[in-house]
């Protein structure tokens, strides 16, 4: 039993970091993670592989009776009666009433709580001007401060990952914006600084508040602050 209590509360740990789904969708992790801990059971890790492979989890609330959860178990697992009340205890425990209150708290506080703070970001350009017999190397860097907008809407890969993990923090959300923003700039700063094969680059011209506020257009954000400079490490011949 208490082995059984162990596994539920690692359970528990992975549906809080990576939302109800998880279970469902990536099985196979969840077992790696489970055996990735000497004191559990292997032989339980691997019943528990095989229970989420036939969607017992989805068929268990907090209000199903025990005997009911043993016997279904049995039946889509041919399991004996011992092994499946193992599983119906852990399975129990997972989504006790306490936990299912607190999943339905957590889903999209992550994303409320990043929608009501500012969104700060740092980025470092660089690119190479190369016109053949020489090179510049072209840097630039910037502290972008934006505000989600009062129309702000999910784009479209990230409300397929909120669908998928309802539970994402406030900070896996920054994550996900700021590598989105941090690439657009990348890309265009290495276009602005390699667009003329002949004319080297005026590197702390590139006009940063434009690009971010294009990017804030397409992803409704507000523009709060940008200050960023720009600067070149000078000609180096190639010979």
């Amino acid at each position: 039993m208490r082995n059984n209590e162990y596994l539920a509360a690692m359970l528990i740990k992975l549906v809080d970091q990576n939302g109800l789904a998880y279970l469902n969708d990536e099985p196979y992790k969840v077992y790696l993670e489970l055996i990735r801990n000497k004191d559990v059971d292997r032989k339980t890790a691997s019943l528990i592989l095989y229970a989420l492979v036939n969607d017992v989890n989805s068929a268990v609330a907090s209000d199903s009776d025990h005997a009911d959860v043993s016997r279904m178990i049995q039946e889509r697992c041919s399991l004996n009666k011992k092994a499946a009340e193992n599983l119906a205890d852990i399975f129990l425990t997972l989504y006790s009433k306490e936990n299912e209150k607190k999943w339905e708290k957590m889903k999209l506080e992550g994303l409320s709580r990043f929608l009501k703070g500012k969104f700060v970001c740092i980025w470092k350009g660089f690119a190479v001007w190369d016109e053949g017999n020489g090179t510049v190397d072209c840097h630039y860097q910037a502290e972008i401060v934006l505000s989600p907008g009062i129309t702000f809407q999910t784009d479209k890969k990230l409300d397929q990952l909120l669908k998928k993990n309802p539970f994402m923090t406030k900070e896996a959300i920054h994550e996900y914006f700021e590598k989105d923003l941090c690439q657009y700039l990348d890309d265009e700063f290495e276009e602005y600084c390699t667009c003329d094969d002949y004319y080297q680059p005026v590197v702390e011209d590139f006009d940063i508040d434009y690009y971010v506020s294009e990017w804030c257009g397409k992803n409704g954000f507000e523009l709060i602050s940008c200050e960023g400079n720009g600067e070149d490490g000078g000609y180096e011949p190639r010979f």
